[in-house]
């Protein structure tokens, strides 16, 4: 049953709002609109209700509290719902089960289940089938007696499905009719990819047909094609050996010659070589010469140019020095260092006008010297520029000369390493079969390695999934320590509560102990029993020995006593026992009486001495206790009795009694005890159990860490296993790829063997060729020879007199450089001094600042002026390197130029010589390279038909001599070659990929067949399990009007004190869509519908169909909102009547206006709204209720 209810923020309930449910009936009354149904919208709600209709609202927001003109609105709505599961009518393993859902302004939800968050599914799945939830009956309001009264018979059947519970299979049913529409429309789908894929089939199956008699004739073709060709070829090479027979002879003989010739042309090339060599050094040198003079040039100017960086870097240094320096003597010397600034500035001006009029007369002389420097360059580079052409041509032609011979060279070369290419292609070749044989082994041993790694990452994934399981488990354990927890501090709260309100004592001591706590009277202690600290075990047996004494008020004096005793009497709250402790009469056991206790097997001891309490109050507990004894058992209690002459009480562990004189009570008892005694000791055990049950949470959180730090050890562990497995799974398509790239590789051999071959014939005929033409260039080489010795004696005067003037040019623009550099230095330290003098006004702390920066500075300026002292110096060791290296040039040139002529006079005796050997050399290359080239067109048909076997059909002529067939007739065979040609044209464009595309058409078309016969099975079962769907609701939706109806018929006689009501099915045979009647003949009337009763008569009517399917349904609670409003006195009294009969059995809550209702309810709960907008709860226990069933 509900125990509670907790709102707040929740519609017209914006402050914490806690309303507690008792058995029987409890009401829920109030004036309308103060918020009496917001309580039922809240239990509605709490139960997972997402309709906001059915709230009375618009949107979901609108059941958070929105505020009035004197409170803000709230942020959330939250409502909490107490169930008692003692009997455990939930499916949950705790006694008390709260239910919370709070919702946001943002639109966010939560659920919780004992205060731990879940899903609203969790909580539907803890209420289902429990007739609690919202799919029962716990909740009836106004709008079902409204839907039973309407006069569409849809709405009433609504009711009737819900009752039955076929709105489950009535949803099952509708999935699966939206299954079945869903299957036509696939099964049309598959119709139409079926035909197009049919039209394609016919297109691909001629397209195949082509195809395959291409394969065919292209076979033949082939067959017949390398046959004729390999004719071909041995009858070009019988051809090449003849030609290559004549040949050999004429390159014995041009042997010889060349040997001669060679001699000759050795002798030439000698002294050739010697005037190139000559050459080469003197225009070495002479360029060495023009570099050196250019050089010197540049590090002159290098080095006015590191002096005056130098200059200016000091100069900067020396600045910031003393701008350090005035920073530190800060703002009282900054006067002072300004006057010296200033006279400085006036210093650095006139220096810069001095310097700048010497500019002015430098570049006046600067501009003269140019002209003539001008001149001079224009005659020189007239003759330069002819010279320079002559010795490009010259050296033009000895480059193509020289580049022939090497050429020449380089062919021969390259013949000999065409051999040594081909032998290591072989090599090659050789060692790419075993690369490929060694990938096939990786791949086969990565393969395996792979499906051990998958093995272990499936192990690892199930001790990550264990570890999880491991680790809910705990958090389980822990939730369930949670709850326990909750649930003993919630006890020990409760009965602190108790035993704060006194509850369980007389109404007097319930009152006297109120009125105590407003006068604060410290002379009245409080009840006995609150008072006394009882061990668990003697519980039972203290409170007997009790008895009413339990509930005697102690105090201090009689005074006291008399106070509260005319305080009772005045207010006539009752009648009281009080126990003054300075007066009472404290009678003790004898001691002969307690030696024969003693000796009893037995005995526990005297009761007074068995409790604990303050001194002060130790009188009364020995007033009361004090002359009883406590033994084990109801056997030993009499013996005990019978040795003292029963002259006191005693009393048995389990509360049986033997009483002073001989009589006995004893017996069942339903409790331990009254539960007034207990008290303090249960809040102690409770509490104590809670901090049991804290330590034992906390040990368990450490156990929780522990497994979490597992459960990630584990999870790396499977993700290190998952990354190996990917590596491998890389690895493997390492060496797929690496397998492909080497069958690649070992074709790419076999294509560059063929080209070496082809290149081999291509290289002796371009070495023929490069012969003829270095015989035309070596007189044109004479003669331009000669014209450059003219011409570089004219132009070693003109650079004599070019130089000088240069000299003097270049002298002249470094001084005006150099005076340039030194004005730009001076400027730059004007505008240092100006910006410095500026800056100086500024205060001290700003100098600290800079000071740091000007050392940094002056670190940078030292640093450049040490690096442009060293570039000077190393600049001035370059310029003395230099000039002797220029005088050492210029003597070289000298010797050279007279080696030169004297090697020009002996390579003019020796060209008569190599004449005569040449001519005849020439005769004989003419004749042996026309035999050459016809070996070489022989060979060249040989390689073209070589070729076409290739590109034709991709053989070589191995393979083609592997597949060649015999040809009897070669005329014969060609002919047949050339039909085969024409049927081949004729056949057109093939699609070549057309056979396998239409069998994967034809495995498409099957899988297709199938998805259609699959989908018309599925249809066939789809329409078997509708017909078993309505098979079902017709049965259960039967069997439900039956009983509802039986019932219905009860309830209407309880509630109408006879009469007859029944349920009747109209119009369809079917039941699922008859129309649903309700006939009912109240008492002295005949039977009728029910438009045709009055409202009252209709209105309970309705109530009486409800109470018949609760009682098909039962919940252990209901709430009725104002379900009674439109009946009047009598009926509400019927009402009233019936719901008190049941209310033993099931707990009502009523929410009303009705006073009938009113006082048939036990507990009042009113509900106000003193402040506009905000409803509040107020309680009533009504004790003049009827008892339940009367």
């Amino acid at each position: 049953m509900l125990k509670s209810l907790e709102i707040q923020g929740f519609k017209s309930f914006p402050e914490y709002t806690k309303i507690d449910f008792h058995k029987g009936i409890t009401a829920i009354v109030g004036p309308n609109g103060a918020g009496k149904s917001n309580i039922t919208d809240a239990i509605r709600w709490v139960l997972g209700e997402q309709s906001a209709k059915m709230l009375r609202g618009q949107r979901m927001e609108d059941v958070i509290f929105d505020g009035t003109a004197q409170r803000r609105p709230v942020s959330f709505s939250e409502v909490t719902l107490t169930l008692d599961n003692s009997g455990r009518i939930l499916p949950i393993d705790y006694e008390t089960v709260s239910i919370t859902r709070r919702y946001y302004r943002s639109g966010d939800s939560e659920y919780l289940i004992n205060k731990t968050l879940c899903r609203l599914k969790d909580i539907n799945s803890l209420l289902m089938d429990t007739a609690v939830g919202l799919d029962g009956y716990s909740i009836i309001g106004q709008g079902r007696v409204d839907d039973i009264l309407s006069n569409k018979s849809e709405d009433r059947r609504a009711i009737f499905e819900e009752a039955s519970g076929i709105v489950q299979f009535r949803s099952r049913k509708d999935e699966a009719l939206r299954k079945l529409d869903r299957s036509e429309q696939n099964l049309i789908r598959v119709d139409d990819l079926l035909a197009e894929l049919q039209d394609q089939a016919v297109v691909l199956e001629k397209q195949a047909g082509d195809a395959r008699s291409h394969i065919e004739l292209a076979t033949r073709f082939r067959q017949l094609d390398t046959a004729l060709t390999l004719r071909q070829l041995e009858t070009l090479e019988d051809q090449k050996t003849k030609k290559e027979g004549d040949t050999a002879l004429l390159e014995a003989d041009l042997e010889t010659a060349r040997k001669n010739q060679a001699g000759q042309r050795a002798l030439q090339e000698s002294a050739i070589s010697t005037i190139n060599r000559l050459d080469d050094q003197i225009e070495e040198e002479q360029g060495r010469f023009n570099q050196l003079s250019v050089k010197e040039t540049e590090h002159i100017g290098l080095e006015a140019l590191y002096k005056e960086q130098y200059a200016g870097s000091k100069q900067g240094a020396e600045s910031l020095l003393e701008e350090k320096n005035r920073l530190i003597m800060q703002v009282m010397a900054a006067e002072q260092d300004l006057g010296g600034r200033a006279l400085r500035r006036k210093e650095l001006l006139n220096q810069q006008e001095s310097l700048t009029a010497q500019v002015q007369a430098e570049k006046t002389l600067l501009d003269s010297l140019e002209q003539q420097v001008e001149t001079y360059s224009n005659n020189l580079s007239a003759v330069s520029t002819r010279r320079e052409e002559l010795l490009s041509q010259l050296s033009d032609s000895r480059a193509s000369l020289q580049a022939l011979v090497g050429e020449t060279q380089a062919l021969e070369s390259r013949l000999s390493r065409l051999t040594e290419d081909k032998e290591a292609l072989d090599q090659e070749e050789k060692s790419s079969d075993q690369s490929l044989q060694a990938i096939r082994h990786q791949l086969s041993l990565r393969t395996q390695s792979i499906h051990d790694q998958e093995a272990a990452a499936a192990a690892a994934r199930e001790n990550t999934r264990s570890g999880h399981l491991k680790a809910d488990q705990v958090e389980d354990s822990i939730d369930r320590l949670d709850a326990s927890i909750r649930q003993l501090l919630y006890e020990a709260d409760t009965l602190e509560r108790l035993e704060m309100d006194f509850e369980g004592y007389s109404q007097p001591v319930r009152h006297i102990m109120q009125e105590r706590s407003k006068h604060e009277d410290k002379g009245l202690f409080g009840p006995l029993g609150s008072l006394l600290t009882v061990p668990e075990s003697l519980q039972l047996a203290i409170d007997v020995a009790l008895g009413g004494s339990a509930h005697h008020l102690v105090c201090d004096q009689q005074k006291t006593a008399e106070y509260w005793i005319e305080w009772l009497r005045r207010t006539r709250r009752g009648r009281a026992t009080f126990l003054p402790v300075d007066s009472l009469y404290i009678s003790q056991v004898d001691q002969e009486s307690l030696r024969i206790a003693r000796q009893n097997p037995g005995w526990i001891g005297v009761a007074s001495e068995m409790v604990d309490c303050d001194q002060e109050i130790l009188p009364a507990a020995r007033y009361a206790l004090g002359r009883t004894l406590l033994v084990e058992s109801l056997e030993e209690a009499v013996e005990l009795s019978r040795q003292i002459n029963r002259r006191y009480t005693v009393v048995t562990r389990s509360g049986d009694q033997v009483h002073r004189g001989g009589s006995m009570t004893g017996g069942y008892r339903a409790g331990k005890s009254t539960g007034v005694l207990g008290r303090p000791g249960r809040i102690q055990a409770a509490r104590h159990e809670a901090r049991g049950k804290s330590e034992e949470k906390e040990s368990l959180l450490a156990a929780l860490d522990s497994a979490k730090e597992e459960l990630g050890r584990l999870a790396a562990e499977e993700e290190r296993i998952l990354e190996e497995l990917a590596a491998s799974k890389r690895e493997l398509v390492r060496f797929k790829t690496e397998e492909e790239a080497g069958q690649s590789a070992r074709h790419r051999l076999q294509v560059q063997i063929d080209r070496l071959l082809a290149e081999e014939s291509q290289l002796k005929q371009r070495m023929l060729e490069l012969d003829s033409v270095m015989n035309r260039l070596r007189p044109e080489i004479q003669e331009m020879d000669q014209e450059r010795l003219k011409l570089e004696a004219d132009l070693a005067l003109l650079r004599a007199d070019h130089e000088s003037e240069t000299d003097k040019y270049l002298q002249c623009k470094n001084q005006v450089t150099k005076l340039d550099l030194s004005i730009a230095a001076i400027s730059d330290t004007l505008k240092e001094f100006d910006a410095v003098t500026a800056r100086t006004g500024q205060g001290i702390e700003s100098a600290r600042v800079r000071l740091t920066s000007v050392e940094r500075e002056w670190e940078s300026q030292s640093a450049k002026m040490e690096e442009a002292r060293h570039k000077t110096e190393d600049n001035k060791k370059i310029l003395e390197e230099i000039g002797s290296a220029i005088l050492d040039c210029k003597a070289g040139l000298e010797a050279l130029m007279v080696q030169r002529d004297q090697a020009f006079s002996d390579q003019r005796s020796m060209m008569g010589s190599l004449d005569q050997a040449n001519d005849q050399v020439t005769q004989l290359q003419s004749v042996l390279e026309r035999r050459r080239a016809e070996t070489q067109r022989s060979q060249q048909q040989i390689d073209d038909l070589l070729n076409r076997l290739w590109e034709s059909h991709g053989m070589t002529r191995g393979e083609a001599k592997k597949e060649s067939i015999d040809i009897p007739s070669v005329s014969k065979a060609t002919s047949e070659r050339a039909a085969l040609k024409n049927q081949i044209d004729q056949l057109g464009p093939i699609n070549h990929n057309a056979i396998r595309d239409y069998e994967a058409l034809e495995a498409r078309i099957d899988f297709t067949r199938t998805q259609r016969q699959d989908i018309e099975q599925a249809r066939a079962e789809l329409e078997t399990l509708v017909g078993r769907l309505d098979q079902s609701m017709r049965e259960q939706f039967s069997e439900t009007i039956h009983e509802v109806n039986q019932n219905f018929n009860q309830v209407f006689s309880e509630l109408f004190s006879g009469g007859q009501a029944e349920i009747v099915l109209e119009g369809e045979t079917d039941v699922l869509l008859a129309d649903i009647g309700i006939r009912a003949r109240p008492p002295g009337k005949k039977l009728q519908k029910l438009s045709l009763l009055s409202g009252g008569e209709r209105c309970l009517t309705a109530i009486a169909l409800l109470f018949a399917i609760l009682k098909l349904k039962p919940a252990p609670f209901c709430v009725f909102d104002e379900v009674e409003s439109a009946l009047d006195d009598a009926n509400v009294k019927r009402f009233t009547d019936y719901v008190r009969r049941y209310a033993w059995s099931m707990q009502f809550i009523l929410v009303t206006h009705r006073k009938g209702t009113m006082e048939a309810a036990d507990r009042l709960y009113g509900v106000t709204m003193q402040e506009r907008g905000i409803s509040r709860v107020v309680s009533m226990v009504l004790s003049s209720a009827l008892p339940y069933g009367e």
